[in-house]
């Protein structure tokens, strides 16, 4: 800053102009000077003294903020473009640290192991939420197809690389789990159990993000084609072709449609209050089920996996071999993925896979596999039995089916 500053007196400043920086903060462009002063609770003087501290910028009369008080609001309330490359760097500190502790069993480079392990499930966590809530903007508030096409396939390609991502932390923390267990330290074991439990939640996320986008770029290409064909119909309108070339004004007048024929719209409002209320869940639910809002289909809140459950099955995965088992799934036509999994019978030397072992592998097929299998982004339920409460309980899961290849018919 062009001023020595101390904290007390950056806060001091940010709250005394608080209606300013929050309009700024708002409508980021084409506000000027005259406007900003005009408002009455700015004067000169404390437009001079925030801008002194850079805190506001001027360029040809307009005024904005700078950028790392932006970045600041955006990250504390996870709003803001998607930006993965923080992982990277996260991931990278990580080896390196781990590589530093190997050499030397010293405690600093544990700490820090620590540190880059929670800024790593932290980071993922909020990299997601933002990627889904630029997704649902982009679709909403973006008015040219071509340049909101262009953004859902950046965002899936983000989506892609934050996958790539949790795929390379979850090998990190698989191989080096045997350094773990020397440093017998609580804390990095608690730390290492919330971030394995945190990578398959994220997966599950990153499902129904692909989900919305590819409905999305549907939607906006079958919007894209209309918009074309009206286009051209406009076109064949203002060159006359429809009125002296063909009998379209006879056909139209002699078409009588009722207004609003076939729209049907409800006769009262639904309140609000109802519903919260069970009644209006189960409404909730069907329209949910009806259009295929995922969002609206709340799930359960599933119970905390046990501590070791990943290391109980990681001879499991050793011993099996995921691609001939996607390859048989491929062959048959009867089952889908879930359901084939469910009732696959595992080589007695591999020994008893429980139901969350093949939960667990149904999303790593899912996610590996993705081009081989045909996604219907639709929901089943399977009912199952928990071992240990005895409740009957009820699983929700993206139906998955081989891919079928299309023969070419014989002339």
């Amino acid at each position: 800053m062009s001023l020595q500053v101390n904290v007390k007196d950056l806060l001091s400043n940010l709250y005394t102009n608080r209606g300013v920086i929050e309009l700024l903060f708002g409508q980021r462009d084409q506000i000027t000077v005259n406007e900003l002063l005009g408002r009455g609770d700015i004067s000169e003087e404390q437009y001079r003294k925030l801008v002194s501290l850079d805190i506001l910028f001027e360029y040809e009369n307009v005024v904005s903020l700078n950028d790392a008080v932006v970045s600041m609001f955006e990250d504390f309330m996870e709003i803001g473009e998607v930006t993965p490359g923080f992982i990277n760097d996260y991931i990278n500190e990580l080896k390196r640290h781990i590589r530093f502790y190997q050499e030397a069993r010293e405690m600093r480079f544990l700490r820090s192991i620590k540190k880059y392990l929670k800024r790593i499930n932290t980071t993922l966590t909020r990299e997601i939420i933002k990627l889904q809530k630029n997704v649902d903007d982009t679709y909403k508030n973006e008015g040219n197809y071509r340049i909101k096409l262009q953004k859902l396939e950046d965002y899936r390609e983000k989506r892609d690389t934050i996958i790539d991502f949790i795929k390379q932390t979850s090998s990190i923390v698989d191989e080096t789990r045997v350094l773990f267990n020397i440093t017998n330290d609580t804390e990095l074991f608690g730390i290492v159990t919330s971030l394995k439990s945190s990578l398959i939640e994220n997966l599950d996320f990153l499902i129904e993000i692909q989900t919305d986008i590819t409905d999305f770029i549907n939607k906006i290409q079958f919007q894209l084609d209309v918009y074309k064909k009206a286009q051209r119909l406009k076109e064949v309108k203002d060159h006359g072709a429809l009125h002296f070339k063909t009998n379209f004004r006879e056909i139209v007048q002699g078409i009588n449609t009722l207004k609003h024929n076939g729209h049907k719209t409800p006769k009262t409002k639904i309140p609000i209050e109802f519903l919260y209320s069970d009644e209006g869940h189960v409404l909730c639910k069907r329209i949910a089920e009806k259009y295929k809002i995922t969002r609206l289909m709340v799930r359960g809140v599933a119970d905390k996996m046990s501590v070791n459950f990943k290391d109980k099955g990681l001879e499991q995965n050793i011993k099996l071999d995921t691609e001939k088992l996607v390859e048989r799934f491929l062959a048959q036509t009867k089952q889908n993925l879930f359901e084939y999994l469910i009732e696959y019978k595992f080589p007695k030397a591999i020994g008893n896979v429980t139901f969350e072992d093949r939960l667990s592998l149904f999303v790593e097929i899912a996610m590996e596999y993705q081009t081989k299998l045909d996604f219907k982004y639709r929901l089943q339920y399977h009912d199952y039995i928990e071992d240990e409460t005895k409740l009957k309980k009820r699983l929700g899961y993206t139906l998955i089916l081989p891919v079928k290849e299309k023969k070419e018919k014989v002339k």
